[in-house]
């Protein structure tokens, strides 16, 4: 398998894994530009997330639309103070272009709906120069990163889930358990690789867990925690471990496919 076809392999698992509990993973950042592969991208997130209600903003939008606000004819007309809904009221999933651009104010108020309301966010970053991209704090919360800004179209096939696999392992999901030791070790290799963020651990663990769903398994197994450190450690580390000879050995074995399931 090519790197390509390596790394689009991981971006279709990494969907699968959002659509199991995209409030707990808190979305995906996708750095590439308007293209073809974003295309697909965003065809396959539609079609795992099509249980969820999915809406599109701007980074321009105003806190009215996002937030809601007063509704003035029905207040006069009622005499009661009445409030339009906004779209964090009825999104499950918000899609957002050009996230490189979000100014610091509404970078703060989208981190506070994703730290307190049951929302994911898919943000899209199209910097093209060193140095631009979305705000880190934003990145803090979104569990899974990709970077497709120079992936081939031609190593972009459709992304593919079984919808129905994807409901029954969102049902099992709360039943997976983690095995004892699970956290520490989570936690340890998170420090190992440089990586200080206290929601990256928690993200990891959440991934591990959707892996093990979409297994159809009952616990988290070693190949889920490898696919947690792929998909939310390795992206964000900041150094490169010491590994001992031991570990070198055991990293020769290969985990199960998840093509199946997802």
């Amino acid at each position: 398998m090519s790197d390509a076809e390596t790394r689009w392999h991981g971006v279709n698992l990494a969907v699968a894994c959002l659509a199991i509990c995209p409030d707990l993973l808190g979305g995906l950042w996708v750095k590439a530009r308007i293209g073809p592969v974003r295309d697909q991208i965003e065809k396959g997130l539609k079609t795992a997330l099509q249980s969820h209600t999915c809406r599109r903003i701007s980074p321009l939008i105003a806190d009215e639309a996002l937030f809601g606000g007063l509704d003035l004819a029905a207040t006069l007309d009622t005499g009661t103070m009445t409030r339009t809904a906004g779209l964090l009221d009825t999104s499950d999933v918000l899609f957002l272009p050009m996230a490189e651009r979000l100014d610091a104010g509404l970078t703060a108020r989208l981190c506070q709906a994703l730290d307190h309301q049951r929302i994911a966010l898919i943000a899209y970053d199209e910097g093209a120069e060193p140095g631009e991209q979305i705000p880190n704090a934003l990145a803090d919360r979104l569990a899974l990163h990709v970077d497709l800004s120079n992936h081939p179209m031609a190593e972009a096939p459709d992304l593919c889930f079984d919808v129905e696999a994807l409901a029954e392992a969102r049902a099992r999901f709360s039943r997976i358990t983690l095995p004892k030791g699970t956290v520490e070790s989570v936690t340890e290799t998170a420090l190992r690789l440089g990586i200080l963020s206290l929601r990256a651990p928690l993200q990891a663990l959440a991934v591990a867990k959707a892996s093990a769903a979409l297994l159809g398994a009952d616990h988290v197994e070693e190949p889920d925690l490898v696919t947690a450190i792929e998909l939310v450690l390795a992206p964000r580390a900041t150094v490169l471990p010491d590994v001992s000879p031991e570990e070198t050995q055991k990293s020769g074995d290969s985990p199960p496919s998840h093509e199946d399931q997802t």
